[in-house]
C-alpha cells in the first residue's frame, strides 16, 4: 500500500497541465526562505520552465534562496541537448537570477561510478543544511512506469537506505550511462508533483494509481514520501484509462 493517496489533477491539453503545475510550484516556493528543488529533464518540464521564467510566475519565486538538484541526469557533456542541465539551463535558469552556486549539475566530465559519488557527497551535503528534507520534487513518468532513472527490474531499485545516487550503465532508452537519484533521495521530498502527458502513458498511469503495488514492475510506484505529499499532474490524453 502506498503511504497515502496522491492526488490527481487532469486538465484538457498538456499546456493546461504544464501550466497549472507552474503555477503550482511558484505558489509552493512562493514563501521560501530558503527550498531544496530536484527538476526532471524530457518532453514536458520545458512548458513548465518557460512559464516559471517568464512574469509574472518569474516575479512571485525567491531565486536567491532556491538550490536546484537534478532526478537523473544523461552522462553526456553540458552542451549537449541530451543533457537535462542544459534544457533546463536554456529554458529556465538563463532567464532568472539564481545563483549559480546554488545549481548543481550531474558532473557528466566523470566516469559514471566517480559522477555518482560526487553527486552523492552534494545531495548529502544539500540535505543536511535543508533539515533533511527535499521541498519539492518535479517528476515525469516514462510509458515503462520509470521515473528519472529508475527502470523496471533494474537493480537501483533495491538501493540500500544510505544510498541517494546510482549510477546506471544500461538504461533501455539512449544515452544508456547515466546518474540518477534513488527513491531513497526522493521519498526526502515534502512536495512530489508528477507531471505526465500523452496517451501512450495512459495504461502505465491507471496502473501505477489504481493497480497493485509492484515497484519492480512499476518504478513510479517506489515514491512515496511519508510525510510528503505527491500530485499527479496529467492531460486528459494520460488520464483516459483511469476509472
Amino acid at each position: 500500500m502506498m503511504s497515502s493517496k496522491p492526488e490527481i489533477l487532469v486538465y484538457p491539453t498538456v499546456e493546461e497541465a504544464q501550466a497549472a503545475t507552474a503555477r503550482q510550484i511558484a505558489d509552493l516556493l512562493a514563501p521560501s526562505s530558503r527550498a531544496l528543488v530536484v527538476l526532471s529533464g524530457g518532453a514536458a518540464p520545458p512548458g513548465v520552465f518557460h512559464q516559471l521564467g517568464q512574469p509574472p510566475l518569474r516575479n512571485l519565486v525567491p531565486w536567491h534562496a532556491l538550490s536546484i538538484l537534478w532526478a537523473d541526469e544523461r552522462l553526456v557533456p553540458f552542451h549537449d541537448r541530451e543533457n537535462n542541465y542544459f534544457q533546463t539551463r536554456k529554458t529556465l535558469l538563463d532567464h532568472v537570477p539564481i545563483p549559480s552556486e546554488q545549481v548543481f549539475p550531474v558532473a557528466t566530465y566523470y566516469p559514471v561510478e566517480e559522477a555518482a559519488r560526487v553527486y552523492q557527497n552534494q545531495v548529502e551535503a544539500l540535505l543536511e543544511r535543508h533539515a533533511g528534507q527535499i521541498d519539492l520534487a518535479l517528476l515525469g513518468m516514462g510509458p515503462d512506469g520509470h521515473t528519472a532513472s529508475l527502470f523496471p527490474g533494474f537493480p537501483q531499485l533495491e538501493a540500500s537506505p544510505e544510498t541517494l545516487v546510482a549510477p546506471v550503465t544500461d538504461a533501455p532508452k539512449p544515452p544508456p550511462t547515466r546518474v540518477t537519484l534513488t527513491a531513497h533521495a526522493l521519498n526526502r521530498a515534502r512536495r512530489v508533483i508528477f507531471l505526465v502527458a500523452g496517451a501512450d502513458k495512459a495504461p502505465m498511469v491507471r496502473q501505477v494509481l489504481q493497480g497493485a503495488y509492484d515497484p519492480q514492475r512499476l518504478p513510479a510506484q517506489l515514491v512515496r514520501p511519508p510525510v510528503g505529499r505527491v500530485t499527479w499532474m496529467l492531460d486528459a490524453a494520460a488520464a483516459r484509462e483511469l476509472a
